[in-house]
């Protein structure tokens, strides 16, 4: 409950920030100058099951960031944004075979979910808006997974985002539960792991991704 209740907090501060930011910078301005909030700006309250960020996603892959250039005043979508830069090691919706790619995220959105270059990671991002700019799906970048190693001597990637993977497993308001029919193992495991906010091995979380991709 103290989580929720910090989260809810958090976000009512970003929107609060967000609307001034706008309020104040554009508030002179002719109404069709104005720069319209994106959609994907202010994030949904309750985290999103692993199939419902699947849905939602207009680019899903894994990669290492190469680039990362912040732009004040960007002449596409005239609002300060940083451009980031990803080396794809693994495409798997909407980026077709791609072996770079590069997005641009409004800088407020952009704050809590740096990307630091040669750092793995993998992103689910919305589709881009008519600006040009794009974000991680869901609550405080639920759509953003750190790739990280764990292990001494046998090491392995394991994959993490910033709720700990929790809600991945079912929608935390709908109680709504994912299934990955093909594989009873991956299944139990993604569950067990999002219940109890533990990382994901990073080939089983991709093997679950890509069944939600190409489920009917």
């Amino acid at each position: 409950m103290k989580k929720i209740n910090k989260l809810l907090t958090t976000l009512f501060i970003s929107f609060i920030f967000i609307f001034s930011y706008c309020g104040l910078s554009f508030g002179n301005e002719p109404e069709k100058s104005k720069p319209k909030l994106e959609r994907h700006f202010i994030f949904e309250a309750i985290p999103m099951n692993l199939e419902e960020i699947i849905k939602y996603s207009g680019k899903i892959f894994a990669g290492i960031c190469t680039g990362v250039e912040e732009i004040e005043n960007d002449p596409e979508s005239h609002l300060p944004v940083i451009k980031y830069t990803f080396k794809i090691t693994e495409g798997i919706k909407g980026v077709d075979d791609q072996n770079e790619i590069t997005f641009k995220q409004w800088q407020p959105t952009a704050r809590s979910v740096g990307y630091e270059i040669g750092k793995k990671y993998v992103l689910f991002l919305y589709p881009e808006s008519s600006r040009g700019l794009t974000s991680t799906i869901g609550t405080d970048g639920q759509g953003y997974f750190e790739i990280l190693e764990e292990g001494f001597i046998l090491k392995r990637e394991i994959v993490r985002n910033r709720l700990g993977n929790k809600g991945l497993s079912r929608n935390l308001k709908t109680q709504k539960r994912i299934s990955i029919e093909n594989n009873k193992f991956v299944n139990d495991y993604v569950h067990r792991c999002s219940e109890l906010g533990l990382s994901m091995r990073y080939r089983e979380f991709i093997e679950a991704v890509r069944y939600l991709v190409n489920k009917k």
